[in-house]
């Protein structure tokens, strides 16, 4: 099995690159922009984009929802694309076990998704800390460490378990389109969610993210099972 996961991982990682730069580039946008607009804007003493975590939080949620939809675009290619149509009795001819090569796959994906987004997330979040600390713009002192690693991972998992969610409905119901429907829909519930809870406690939202990511294995594992048993005319 580590072979076949290597063997995956290999031909997906093309994608890193343009994912985690993609990552970065939005990351950076989003911090600047809400800092911009929080700097500018003195219509309202209590305003919250003066607050360093509000603006961490709302462009951590920002990127997550760009790249939840971009991270689907790129699992129907790589990975729904083999599981509906005339693709799915292709991939159960493999010689390979149905329900293992799907959890490779599975695992392959989210890996070099998970590891793109970190690096991407944490560099773009540390460039902004240090121009911040070199060209102030917020009234308040950079977000910390520990808050900004939090953010990190709380974004990748959420992300992960939408782009993952949206594969299995598009695997269920036999579309890509599905999934991308499905991407839309799940990202609006999850960004509200993340952007309530990412200003109020990052803590809270990585327990969030990981039960989003418990719920997210559960399913694949339920996944796997049924295309393991299921009869292809």
């Amino acid at each position: 099995m580590m072979r076949n996961l290597h063997f995956e991982i290999s031909r997906l990682s093309k994608f890193f690159g343009s994912l985690n730069l993609t990552t970065m580039v939005l990351q950076l946008l989003f911090l600047y922009f809400f800092a911009l607009v929080g700097r500018f804007d003195r219509s309202d003493d209590s305003n919250i984009l003066t607050h360093p975590n509000v603006i961490l939080a709302l462009a951590t949620t920002g990127t997550m929802c760009a790249l939840a939809i971009y991270g689907t675009v790129v699992a129907c290619q790589v990975l729904v694309g083999n599981y509906v149509g005339t693709n799915k009795s292709q991939t159960y001819l493999l010689p390979v076990g149905r329900k293992s090569l799907f959890y490779t796959k599975l695992a392959a994906f989210s890996l070099v998704v998970a590891s793109a987004m970190i690096v991407g997330l944490f560099i773009a979040n540390l460039v902004f800390n240090i121009l911040e600390s070199l060209f102030q713009l917020m009234t308040e002192q950079p977000t910390g460490i520990l808050d900004l690693l939090t953010s990190v991972f709380a974004g990748t998992f959420l992300t992960i378990a939408i782009i993952l969610l949206s594969s299995f409905i598009g695997i269920k119901l036999n579309g890509k389109v599905k999934s991308m429907i499905a991407s839309i829909v799940l990202v609006v519930l999850f960004s509200n969610l993340a952007a309530i809870t990412m200003m109020s406690s990052k803590f809270i939202t990585l327990i969030v993210a990981v039960v989003s990511m418990v719920i997210v294995i559960l399913v694949g594992l339920t996944m796997g099972n049924g295309i393991e048993n299921d009869e292809v005319l």
